[in-house]
């Protein structure tokens, strides 16, 4: 094997790892635990939504750890930039994080993104109408 198909194999194995782990340590809680979060959807329906989340809460942070480490590979910035829009935009409409808690974290990953990707065709929309809420709503732009 190559040393690149090395390399991806070390980053995309632990993260597939991690992914089935969590979802089996996540299972095994009960869809009616009183932690889970309560509203319109069903438990069920957070709580999957929060293992979703976790799962790519680690990959945002592998991927940007990998980038970190070598900013100048086009391919390791690729990754860290798709991993943070997945994760801005599962932040933004999961109904496992409260509203006060969702569209801050989705507009601080989307900031993230368009500093690497200006015109980033998922980030620089959905940013702009998270600030547009915001403005509409008379409230401060979180920075």
């Amino acid at each position: 094997m190559d040393n690149s198909r090395m390399r991806v194999c070390t980053i995309i194995l632990p993260v597939a790892m991690i992914a089935i782990l969590s979802s089996v340590a996540f299972a095994q809680v009960h869809p009616m635990d009183p932690r889970l979060p309560r509203g319109s959807v069903s438990s069920q329906e957070s709580y999957q939504s929060a293992a979703k989340l976790k799962t790519l809460e680690r990959s945002y942070n592998v991927a940007k750890a990998a980038y970190g480490r070598k900013p100048q590979k086009a391919d390791l910035k690729k990754k860290y930039i798709e991993a943070t829009v997945v994760f801005g935009h599962e932040s933004m409409v999961s109904p496992a994080l409260p509203a006060k808690l969702k569209y801050r974290q989705a507009l601080r990953l989307y900031r993230e993104v368009l500093k690497l990707d200006p015109n980033n065709p998922v980030a620089r929309p959905e940013s702009d109408m998270i600030i547009a809420i915001y403005k509409q709503m008379g409230r401060p732009v979180p920075q």
